[in-house]
């Protein structure tokens, strides 16, 4: 029998046999890309969206589930005794089965407080270890200063994935439907039916009023308005209730000079509710803090009822995901540098690093020529973006110096504790380096993540190890295929360094305003049409993409065609040979369907409607055949007269 890797790799690729080509591309280009794909590939019982991205994600699923469990066998390094401790300590499900709830009763003790005056020490207290209390606190670039690291705090508090579940009257039976999750989870946890519910109505009060403080996905968008800038006695001062003060005070950690908020509004409004509402109620908000935060790493009945709701209830998914699958995703998220660094050393060669940077340097050179002459670009702010895109750096693979999680104790049969240890080590990690210089070699993913992104404080875009592999880039495949894919990608990731929230940042990861008046208004027009353009795009009877939230990517989208198929475009006129017909489709074609073929997805209802609420991303069927159709060239790709529809050109 094949093993579940052989079977993803001959799914995974381009190929023609996904295409329904019956469709029309001009008309419907995902479904002719997809057509026959999405007719034989059913959703998987434990996914709540199955796409290409997916499918990728699960191969090195596999991969990484190798490497426990042969860490947990035989540990070759100390990284590897490392994984090996925590993959064991998270699959003794006996011992977790006995230990019931006794992992999180140290937390539980904590709240045993008699005095308001205790409660800002122990908001921090628990903040420190990742129990998710009213704001998110961390460190990262300086946005006005990007050379040193920054305290943020941002506003935080809610359970359920955004605000507009608690306000939008449509999510009324997912607020009623958490409100008996939390009444459940407590009676578990040794409450009276009367006492869960009584708890149940406050948790969800409570939250429904930071909701009605919390700034939407689309406001924090804005990143000039996202930048607040607090004197920590200030901080202090303004906001006692929170326990900022404790927070330093009392871990010893060294309070910075100031600290940067994202929602001044939330953090008053918000400390006005823990002053005025009752100690009591307020523990009880912390307990299911507490409870829900650590139920994923508990005993089976509080890790299926976790499951009906957030998964089956909230994302329509059918079957809970296989514990091997989620205890991976948990390591490579506590200590993702000793997982990422094993992966790197067995399974990731250097030639994909060598062939991608080749596709990389190809997309950069034709970015270039297109800032050189857009036209409604004026010449100083041209000048401007040019010397940014000189100082774009392109990190590929994996970093140059991997974490060192050596003091984190790692026990082979404390999972809880493993989790929260990590989570202590990160805290302390981005705390001690507040005020000092940025590391420029730092990366914000681990090298299995099947992802990229671009980082506006570093000027530079980053391609994991994860994702260089079919469907993104195959060595065995055509360049029209890899630069519709990974090219597509990394053109992607340049162009958000000048899309609505990139282009406030200049050639120092500073933001600042290096666009003139005319130029920007320009730009902001064309955005709208964007926004114009994408929210037309039905996603469910009644629910449209949010053409504001998902600007960015958008802009994104339509960038990485325009400028991928150009360098393919050169890269065929420097090598006329490979300017043929594979499969009787033309390199063009080629390079469309392989851009199309990489958003297939297949997604549950209720997810689709969690991901319009909170995703900056449009859906994978939109994602597939609108920036192809805003291409000059694609009608006449494909032999057609269409061309009735606004090309919307910005890079």
């Amino acid at each position: 029998m094949d093993s579940p890797e052989e079977i993803l790799n001959r799914y995974i690729g381009f190929s023609k046999d996904y295409m329904d080509d019956t469709r029309n591309p001009t008309t419907d280009f995902y479904h002719y890309c997809n057509g026959k794909w999405l007719e034989k590939t059913p959703i998987p019982e434990d996914r709540s969206r199955y796409g290409a991205f997916d499918m990728l994600y699960e191969k090195n699923m596999y991969i990484l589930r190798q490497i426990l469990e042969d860490s947990e066998k035989e540990p070759g390094s100390p990284e590897e005794k490392v994984l090996g401790n925590f993959y064991r300590s998270a699959m003794d499900t006996a011992r977790i089965e006995e230990l019931k709830f006794q992992p999180i009763e140290g937390f539980m003790k904590k709240l045993e407080i008699q005095s308001r005056d205790d409660l800002p020490a122990l908001i921090s207290d628990l903040s420190i270890y990742g129990v998710q209390v009213p704001f998110d606190i961390g460190s990262a670039e300086d946005a006005k200063n990007a050379d040193i690291y920054s305290l943020y705090i941002s506003q935080g508090g809610l359970t359920l994935p955004d605000r507009d579940y608690y306000l939008n009257d449509s999510m009324k039976p997912i607020l009623e439907a958490y409100a008996r999750h939390i009444e459940t989870m407590f009676t578990l946890y040794g409450y009276s039916r009367e006492r869960a519910r009584e708890s149940a109505k406050t948790v969800v009060r409570l939250e429904t009023e930071m909701a009605k403080f919390s700034r939407s996905k689309t406001d924090l968008r804005d990143v000039e308005k996202a930048y607040n800038p607090f004197k920590m006695d200030d901080l202090y001062s303004k906001y006692p209730e929170m326990g900022f003060s404790a927070f330093f005070g009392k871990t010893g950690f060294r309070a910075p000079e100031y600290a940067i908020i994202d929602a001044p509004e939330f953090f008053e409004k918000t400390n006005q509710l823990l002053k005025s509402e009752s100690l009591e109620n307020i523990v009880e908000y912390l307990k299911w803090k507490i409870l829900t935060g650590s139920a994923p790493f508990l005993h089976d009945a509080v890790v299926k009822e976790n499951f009906n709701f957030f998964r089956k209830t909230l994302l329509g998914q059918e079957k809970i995901t296989p514990r091997w699958k989620t205890v991976v995703s948990v390591i490579d998220s506590s200590i993702g540098d000793y997982l990422g660094k094993v992966y790197v050393e067995k399974y990731f060669g250097r030639e994909a690093v060598e062939k991608i940077t080749v596709l990389v340097n190809d997309i950069k050179a034709t970015f270039r020529e297109r800032l050189e002459k857009v036209p409604w670009m004026g010449e100083e702010t041209r000048k401007r973006a040019l010397l940014k895109f000189s100082k774009f750096n392109a990190k590929i693979g994996y970093p140059e110096h991997f974490k060192d999680y050596s003091s984190v104790e790692i026990k082979p049969d404390d999972y809880l504790g493993n989790v929260l240890r990590s989570g202590y080590y990160e805290t302390n990690r981005q705390m001690q380096r507040i005020g000092r210089p940025v590391d420029k070699t730092e990366w914000f993913m681990t090298p299995p993540t099947v992802n990229a992104y671009f980082n506006p404080m570093g000027n530079e875009i980053v391609f994991p190890a994860g994702i260089m592999q079919p469907p993104f880039f195959d060595p065995e495949m055509d360049d029209a295929v890899n630069y519709g894919g990974i090219g597509g990608v990394i053109a992607h990731e340049i162009t958000h360094g000048y899309d609505d929230q990139g282009s406030h940042f200049d050639e120092n990861g500073n933001m600042v305003n290096w666009w003139s008046e005319e130029d920007r208004k320009r730009f902001d027009e064309l955005a709208q049409k964007v926004v114009d353009l994408y929210g037309s795009q039905e996603i469910l009877p009644g629910l449209n993409v949010n053409g504001k939230l998902t600007l960015g990517e958008n802009i994104a989208d339509l960038g990485a065609v325009l400028i991928a198929y150009e360098a393919l475009q050169k890269r065929l006129r420097a090598e006329p040979g490979k300017n043929k017909n594979i499969d009787g489709l033309s390199p063009q074609q080629r390079f469309f369907i392989s851009w199309g073929q990489v958003w297939r997805t297949q997604i549950r209802d209720n997810e689709a409607r969690r991901l319009a609420t909170i995703d900056p991303h449009s859906p994978g069927s939109v994602r597939s055949q609108i920036p192809p159709w805003n291409h000059p060239e694609f009608c006449k790709t494909f032999n057609s007269e269409k061309t009735a529809r606004e090309k919307i050109i910005m890079w």
